[in-house]
């Protein structure tokens, strides 16, 4: 939907380039819906990224191509996404125009909207609909660093890719876990997904089909682990399996809900502070609808990326939050061919959703335009 270069709409691929690990999908739409052919993981080159900018291009674009090469995928238009601070998407009010206006008007726009220079981002608009105010449209404003998205286009040509687009994360998380869940009420529901990756997570909420709200807080897998280091006093390779090795639901059962270790002690601290940050989200999300909207009741709560797959943390954020909560999109997997599911366990589904997110983007426009003609 953003930051696109108009390419032949041929097989593709999403490429997630996050600070731990690269994920590469290669999906394709079929009768029956979309379905994935090939999937790689691969560890992200060490200090390669920095605050989103993919600062050592040649051995992120090596990384990227081996991955690829090893899955034995042939395509070679891809889509990568940026995420993390820098990354702004807002809903604002302008008065109306078309779009052609807007375009040339947009830096000015924006300039009204983020804090970060207009000349050294890339900016890009979709307009909503006409707002209550007579005379004003409804648009959503995106925003990236151009370092972010310079870089990871430089990164897929280094590897030897074609750019179709890059794209911003939230998008392609609400594609995988919201358009291709097999409960399609989600899409008249109001979700909030939860994004936990390796640097930073990603608190959207999404209504009706739509992105309402996206916020990116911190604490995310490296702060667990960091955490965890040094409550324990380990190494850094002694503290992740440290990480992954602690139960969650021990708290949940536990009458007190005190932690029993110093490690899990730790992680309760982190993990409490993210749930009440999902909380003062979904709180200002409804602050801002008229009392009573049924828009601002959150059905579910959607846990996706590589630090969702902490042991009992399904449990643990169920007894936290008043709402249904689930991990991922259980779909993903019956979507898989049988060469990638043999090599993917359950539990690592999550660190797949938004390279399908991205694999899938061309397909989902495909079919909205169908759908609108």
């Amino acid at each position: 939907m953003v930051f696109s270069h108009p390419l032949a709409n041929e097989s593709l691929i999403g490429v997630d380039i996050g600070s731990d690990s690269i994920k590469v999908v290669h999906a394709e739409m079929t009768r029956q819906g979309a379905r994935i052919l090939r999937v790689a993981v691969c560890p992200t080159p060490a200090d390669s990224i920095k605050e989103g900018v993919v600062i050592n291009v040649p051995e992120v674009a090596a990384a990227i191509q081996f991955a690829v090469r090893s899955a034995g995928i042939k395509a070679t238009n891809a889509i990568a996404a940026t995420a993390g601070p820098g990354v702004i998407v807002r809903h604002v009010q302008l008065p109306k125009m078309t779009e052609q206006l807007l375009r040339r008007s947009i830096l000015y726009e924006a300039g009204k909207y983020i804090s970060a220079s207009v000349e050294d981002s890339v900016v890009e608009f979709e307009i909503l609909g006409d707002a209550e105010e007579q005379g004003q449209m409804n648009v959503m404003l995106v925003a990236a660093p151009r370092a972010v998205v310079d870089s990871r286009v430089q990164a897929l040509e280094r590897a030897g890719l074609e750019t179709l687009a890059i794209d911003v994360e939230a998008f392609a998380t609400f594609r995988a876990l919201v358009e291709q869940h097999p409960d399609q009420s989600l899409l008249e529901s109001t979700v909030a997904l939860l994004d936990m990756g390796a640097s930073h997570t990603e608190i959207n909420l999404v209504c009706k089909g739509r992105l309402a709200l996206t916020r990116t807080v911190p604490i995310a897998g490296a702060s667990l682990t960091n955490a965890v280091k040094t409550a324990e006093n380990c190494t850094d390779a002694e503290a992740e399996q440290r990480k992954h090795s602690l139960d969650m639901a021990e708290l949940a059962k536990s009458s007190s809900g005190s932690a029993p270790n110093p490690g899990l002690k730790v992680l309760q601290s982190l993990i409490d502070e993210m749930l009440r940050e999902v909380r003062r989200s979904i709180n200002y999300y409804q602050s801002q609808l008229p009392d009573g909207a049924a828009e601002t009741t959150v059905d579910r709560l959607i846990l996706t990326g590589g630090t969702s797959r902490l042991k009992g943390l399904l449990s643990y954020a169920k007894s936290r939050l008043n709402v249904e909560v689930s991990i991922g999109n259980p779909g993903l997997r019956e979507l898989m061919s049988s060469s990638p599911e043999d090599e993917f366990s359950e539990e690592d589904i999550p660190l797949l959703t938004v390279a399908f997110g991205l694999a899938v983007k061309e397909m989902s426009a495909a079919i909205r335009l169908s759908a609108a003609a």
